[in-house]
């Protein structure tokens, strides 16, 4: 074998090792997009983003389930015939973040925008009755 057909050996075993990298159940922390929640008083709001640069909006799934905001998508490893890493540090692969929101929602009230790979989502808390509310107690003989 000479120089040149173990340098693209060399080569090839790299970018099968990158490509492998983004397969589940791989070892390391694998595509975890970073997350802000706060609640911002003037909406009445809970507030939401994530860092997910690289993904194209219709990539993400989005969606309330319970007391939980759920996203979850994949960015892909871009591996193939003509493309020859020096250094692969970025993470990909499927991801799924939860984020508890301790508290009701309407998830009809939320909106989702989607920019510059950042995805804000604003969850409009259900309203409930702000003070304690007597309920009348029937009997039998007297309704």
């Amino acid at each position: 074998m000479d120089i040149d057909e173990l340098h693209n050996e060399v080569i090839r075993a790299f970018n099968n090792a990158c490509a492998a990298r983004s397969a589940p159940g791989r070892l390391g922390r694998g595509f975890r997009p970073l997350a802000d929640a706060f609640f911002e008083e003037q909406s009445r709001e809970i507030v939401v983003r994530f860092e997910l640069p690289g993904l194209r909006r219709d990539e993400i799934d989005l969606f309330v389930e319970r007391r939980e905001l759920v996203v979850r998508g994949e960015r892909v490893f871009q591996s193939g015939e003509g493309r020859v890493y020096q250094q692969v540090e970025m993470d990909y692969g499927p991801f799924e973040r939860r984020i508890r929101l301790n508290v009701d929602v309407d998830p009809d009230a939320t909106s989702a925008t989607y920019e510059n790979g950042i995805l804000e989502v604003r969850l409009t808390l259900v309203a409930r009755a702000a003070e304690p509310q007597k309920i009348h107690i029937q009997t039998e003989d007297k309704p």
